[in-house]
C-alpha cells in the first residue's frame, strides 16, 4: 500500500523539542522524508502497522497528532506539485 504520513508534534516545551526529532527519525526508517513534517511511500501492513505502534510510543496524544492516508497503490494518486517538481520516488536506486 501507499501511505502518506503528516504529523504535527508541539514544540511549546523542551519535552516536545525533544520528541520531535525522535519521531522524525522513526518515520524516516519506515517512509520517504519529502517535506518538513511529511513522509510517504511504499509499506507493508505490517511495517506500518509497527511504525503506528512506535510513533505512538513517542508522541503525547494530549499535545500531538499524526494523520495517516493509507492507497491501495500510488497510481490512484493524484499528485500534483506547485513550484519544483519533486517525487520522493524518483531517488530510488
Amino acid at each position: 500500500m501507499y501511505v502518506i504520513l503528516v504529523y504535527d508534534i508541539s514544540t511549546v516545551t523542551s519535552s516536545g523539542r525533544k520528541r520531535l526529532p525522535k519521531v522524525m527519525k522513526k518515520c524516516r526508517q519506515y517512509l520517504r522524508h519529502t517535506q518538513k513534517s511529511v513522509f510517504e511511500g511504499e509499506i507493508t501492513e505490517a511495517k506500518l502497522y509497527a511504525l503506528k505502534q512506535e510513533i505512538a510510543k513517542l508522541i503525547d496524544d494530549k499535545e500531538d497528532y499524526v494523520v495517516v492516508y493509507q492507497l491501495p497503490q500510488k497510481t490512484v494518486l493524484d499528485r500534483e506539485n506547485i513550484g519544483i517538481d519533486f517525487d520522493p520516488t524518483e531517488r530510488i536506486i
